[in-house]
């Protein structure tokens, strides 16, 4: 009977270990993304946080993957042309004027490697 009652509890023990380590990922997940968005806010003109039809400290930025190529990116580094970098899109107040605002960034080293081509 205690070996029932001692299994229940270590079977229980790691169940919740398993689930509490799966929703650390997703916050860690969502912190970075967060990060990544005040990061690149930051680096926006006066002019450009103007344009925002948000405010924030992280103006709101949407982060996803992307491959980043010249053709659609001004890159203040040749070598990103053709990798897997993040995004970060930040709405407009007018968004018949340029567009969205679209800054693109890597993880590793931290750093703002190009902007969108707004037309």
């Amino acid at each position: 009977m205690k070996l029932k009652k001692f299994s229940l509890i270590i079977l229980s023990i790691v169940f919740s270990a398993i689930i509490f380590s799966g929703c650390s990922n997703v916050n860690e997940e969502q912190g970075s993304s967060l990060s990544i968005a005040a990061i690149v806010y930051h680096s926006l003109s006066d002019g450009e946080k103007a344009e925002l039809a948000n405010s924030k400290p992280d103006g709101d930025g949407k982060v996803e993957r992307k491959v980043v190529t010249k053709e659609i990116a001004q890159l203040t580094d040749k070598s990103y042309d053709g990798k897997e970098v993040y995004a970060v899109t930040f709405k407009v107040k007018d968004n018949n004027s340029l567009g969205d605002i679209t800054v693109y960034f890597d993880g590793e080293t931290k750093k703002v490697i190009g902007r969108g081509i707004r037309e």
